[in-house]
């Protein structure tokens, strides 16, 4: 019994059984969090400049807990995912509102899961009063 424990605890890479339910929890806020920003910046655009936020959000939240104690290699599979994304509407908007809900999956795989919420507050604040225009 022991060693199966030993191989459950190597197997977590540092973490604990313990930490699954946070695990959880990051996951389900970052796509949370960017699934709200994705319908507030469709919705100010009245246009779909982006899809599929929650899934790029909880594929790098996902990727940025497993490499928890490494920022650069989180900061690398943001880069990585953001670059594999296609181009079909390859807009400055997409690419900030990509940018921004990247870094909501980073927020919150790392941990800082209260500071990213009020970050993305802070950011659909500011989006809900400024004038926005899809410029190509």
């Amino acid at each position: 019994m022991e060693t199966l424990k030993n191989i459950l605890i190597d197997s977590l890479n540092g973490f604990s059984a313990n930490d699954i339910p946070l695990f959880i929890f990051q996951i389900l806020v970052a796509g949370l969090l960017a699934h709200i920003f994705q319908i507030v910046v469709n919705k100010k655009l009245k246009t779909s400049i982006i899809t599929n936020s929650a899934l790029i959000a909880t594929t790098i939240a996902i990727l940025s807990a497993i490499v928890k104690y490494s920022l650069p290699f989180s900061i690398l599979a943001l880069a990585i995912i953001l670059w594999l994304k296609p181009k079909q509407n390859d807009t400055y908007m997409s690419k900030i509102t990509l940018f921004i809900v990247g870094f909501i999956g980073v927020g919150c795989g790392v941990g800082s899961v209260i500071l990213t919420i009020f970050g993305t507050l802070i950011l659909l604040f500011i989006l809900l009063f400024m004038p926005l225009k899809n410029n190509e």
